[in-house]
């Protein structure tokens, strides 16, 4: 079952499909290994744990409706657009190592509607 992820100001912006990411076209822009967050092309980006997306600072960057792991501050959020058509998902790349964790911060400063496409 897909679900939206919602930024800092509580949009939905970014798709969670079981191991992927996908954009509000229905793309996929990022994958998920275990708790690891790659981009398409397999550069390790962050993490997803408990609901809860974090940048490679481990910043939240965004969160699911039910997450129950580590935000800063839990903004209200906005009703949920209507899940986009999916397209097929294309071929997984190889996933690059995986980075020791920092310490959790705030709020990151990047943009979740492009991070997984940097």
């Amino acid at each position: 079952m897909a679900d939206w992820i919602y930024n800092k100001n509580g949009r939905a912006i970014i798709i969670l499909d079981n191991d992927c990411f996908r954009n509000n076209r229905g793309e996929v822009i990022g994958w998920i290994n275990n708790n690891n967050v790659y981009s398409i092309n397999g550069f390790h980006l962050g993490w997803f744990e408990d609901g809860v997306l974090y940048d490679s600072k481990n910043q939240a960057l965004g969160f699911i409706c039910d997450a129950n792991g580590y935000l800063p501050s839990r903004p209200g959020i906005s009703g949920a657009p209507g899940m986009p058509g999916f397209s097929g998902r294309p071929g997984r790349s190889g996933l690059s190592g995986t980075p020791g964790k920092p310490g959790r911060g705030g709020w990151s400063s990047y943009n979740l509607e492009t991070y997984l496409t940097i």
